[in-house]
């Protein structure tokens, strides 16, 4: 057996370079794994119950990785700038700074790792690397016979790394790690639309404040960012018919009650009135029932409807807009969050996830009624899409139902598991002083000499 290299062009075929041995793959991020540590700090250790936190999300995530020729290995490098990014053999490696701008949503937080194990499990950093070298490696030998005989190749290839690791993998890696690496996320339990939140957030800072090469390095943002969110329909199922009696009875007396919807929040803390003579929306405070002040949402928006999401934390807001109909969803004291604007389309109902974080929206077009979903935090609205097509939405725990003329019809999304870690240590929440008086016998008497003050 023998090993072949081949001395070809940079135009050498995407992928060539996967038959590498996992050993080799492996020697090349071992060597260049000190000059970044270097480079960056060195690692840096978080405080125990956020790098146990770090660590459930990460683990979560290797546990669904499809490679099992490697050990993963995660590094929190000791260094305020937002990056982060992935050695060939299995090194991911994030900044404090990036995991403390993340700060504690775990979503966020998977989308950034969940993309950078997916180059390590796509191999691109090794695949730039020999594209770069104009070197495509075909290996037909052992593994054994492969790091004896490629050592110059691996110090050659380990310094090109090293040129490369800012510049990201190339734009079509890119774009595959991103699909690649929310399908990671969600496939170990978390939201997928964390993926377009991070790449919204890096969008509102200003390039002085945004020192993360792998954002500014990496292919179009925007374009990016508009993959994830179309892409979040594809891990929804396609809508089934309904067939249980009970479960139709509840459906249709949900789709009666919507005629009927309060317009106080579920917790009775406001009542909402729209004035079709004016603009905005009357806020009536109250107490135990009674109102004891009111004020104007919105003044300048033309509202037609609105609803309370299910524990009132936030209201959406149907409003007129040159004729054209707007999506507002404010929180509970009516400060905007976000405006979808809705062109062509007239809403026909909205239903809200139980636990608030989704919204669904029935709108009537040019091309007949559609059901779009969105989400509060995140940009991301796509259609439940195909030839189904909803007049009435109601979401219960179990998923989205969807009514057509007289048939229920079931959707549902991927299953979001938040992370939950365990104290490892008890926290003191409290320090305090223990009296020990000392009993003193004297005779037939018994006498407290003064309490002296002790510290546990």
């Amino acid at each position: 057996m023998m090993l072949v290299v081949f001395l070809v062009g940079l135009s050498a075929p995407y992928g060539q370079a996967r038959s590498l041995a996992p050993s080799f793959e492996g020697s090349l991020g071992r060597g260049a794994l000190p000059e970044v540590l270097k480079k960056y700090g060195g690692v840096y250790h978080l405080p125990v119950h956020k790098r146990l936190w770090v660590d459930e999300v990460f683990s979560r995530l290797v546990s669904v990785a499809q490679r099992d020729d490697l050990e993963y290995t995660l590094i929190v490098l000791d260094s305020l700038e937002l990056n982060a990014f992935a050695l060939p053999g299995g090194y991911v490696l994030i900044t404090r700074g990036l995991v403390h701008a993340i700060g504690e949503d775990e979503s966020k937080l998977a989308a950034v790792l969940g993309h950078e194990i997916a180059h390590v499990e796509l191999k691109h950093g090794v695949n730039a690397v020999f594209r770069q070298m104009g070197l495509t490696v075909l290996v037909e030998v052992g593994m054994m016979a492969l790091e004896v005989a490629s050592a110059d190749l691996l110090r050659m290839a380990g310094a090109t790394l090293l040129q490369l690791l800012n510049l990201g993998w190339g734009r079509e890696a890119e774009y595959e790690a991103d699909l690649y690496g929310q399908a990671l996320a969600i496939k170990a339990g978390f939201d997928g639309a964390g993926a377009v939140g991070v790449l919204d957030d890096f969008f509102l800072s200003s390039s002085e404040d945004l020192p993360m090469k792998v954002f500014r390095t990496h292919p179009d943002s925007i374009k990016r960012r508009d993959r994830l969110a179309a892409n979040m329909v594809s891990f929804w199922a396609t809508p089934v018919p309904i067939g249980d009696r009970d479960l139709l009875e509840r459906l249709d007396a949900g789709r009666n009650s919507k005629q009927d919807e309060r317009k106080s929040d579920p917790k009775d803390r406001y009542a909402v009135r729209i004035d079709q003579n004016q603009t905005g929306l009357e806020v009536f405070h109250q107490d135990e029932g009674r109102t004891v002040a009111t004020e104007r949402w919105l003044e300048n928006a033309r509202a037609k409807d609105f609803a309370w999401s299910p524990l009132g934390q936030y209201l959406a807001v149907l409003v007129d807009d040159d004729s054209q109909e707007q999506l507002w969803i404010c929180d509970r004291r009516g400060q905007v969050i976000r405006i979808i604007p809705l062109p062509g389309k007239r809403v026909t109902d909205l239903s809200w996830s139980p636990e608030e974080k989704q919204l669904a929206i029935n709108v009537a077009g040019p091309n007949g009624p559609e059901v779009l979903v969105t989400y509060v935090k995140a940009d991301v609205l796509f259609s439940i899409g195909g030839e189904f097509s909803g007049d009435v939405s109601l979401w219960l725990d179990s998923g989205l139902y969807l009514a057509q003329g007289h048939t229920w019809y079931h959707t549902w999304g991927p299953q979001v598991t938040p992370v939950k870690i365990p104290s490892p240590v008890p926290q003191v929440l409290q320090r305090q002083r223990i009296l020990s008086p000392q009993v003193i016998k004297e005779g037939n008497t018994i006498r407290l000499t003064r309490p002296s003050l002790t510290i546990p």
